[in-house]
């Protein structure tokens, strides 16, 4: 930071899944297979996916995110939506889809642990990701960028609770806290809400889950290499 300058934020947080790696378009290629899986099993007229969707937005209380939640949706809708008539060996191929997503390597977004190096010269960096404790920390260790944050929390939501718990956690006020992700429903709004200020970065896909209606006015990156500029 600049000598006698004043900073804008003390403590900056990043969303993991689509912001700092790719995470949704496994989401979607394994979704494009499961349709065809299941296509000689359901009846003229079943969508497969609208009722995957609707599974999914049902189990989410009691399942929560994440890829083992969607295995069960999977699972489940398979089962449901045939009126029983996909055999063992579909849900097994189904489990497998499931099981390759949890072991798939990490693929970082282009410029991250460049970013995360330059806005952590001048910023504490905490990290705030929703989904499966177990997964969740798997990526991280796997992505190599865990030592660039000084707290990270693996949450069921991100909501108003959450976020002024984490701030107290890290000593922070709401207004000197920065959030930066691909969800304007978990990584904005309720960051905005209790006087914080956050940043959006698009990502190719989002899950209908996470779509919501805002009046425009969100700060938005074209990539995560305009956020040290924005956050300065």
């Amino acid at each position: 930071m600049t000598p006698g300058r004043q900073r804008r934020f003390d403590v900056i947080g990043f969303d993991a899944d689509d912001t700092l790696w790719h995470s949704e378009d496994s989401f979607h290629q394994v979704e494009r297979r499961y349709v065809d899986l299941l296509a000689p099993y359901v009846a003229d007229g079943v969508d497969v996916r609208d009722a995957l969707r609707a599974t999914e937005r049902r189990h989410v209380p009691i399942s929560g995110y994440g890829v083992k939640a969607f295995t069960l949706s999977m699972v489940e809708c398979a089962v449901t939506a045939s009126q029983g008539a996909v055999p063992a060996t579909v849900i097994g191929d189904i489990v497998g889809l499931g099981m390759a997503m949890l072991t798939e390597p990490v693929r970082l977004l282009p410029n991250v642990a460049e970013v995360l190096v330059d806005v952590g010269t001048d910023h504490r960096l905490v990290l705030i990701t929703k989904g499966d404790l177990v997964h969740q920390w798997r990526k991280l260790e796997m992505s190599g960028l865990a030592h660039h944050f000084v707290h990270i929390d693996v949450v069921m939501e991100k909501d108003e609770k959450m976020y002024r718990r984490v701030l107290a956690d890290v000593d922070c006020q709401p207004g000197r806290f920065c959030m930066v992700g691909n969800s304007v429903r978990s990584d904005v709004l309720p960051v905005l809400a209790i006087g914080g200020h956050a940043v959006h970065i698009e990502y190719e896909y989002t899950w209908e889950h996470e779509l919501v209606e805002h009046d425009k006015s969100v700060v938005t990156a074209a990539s995560i290499l305009d956020i040290p500029g924005l956050v300065r």
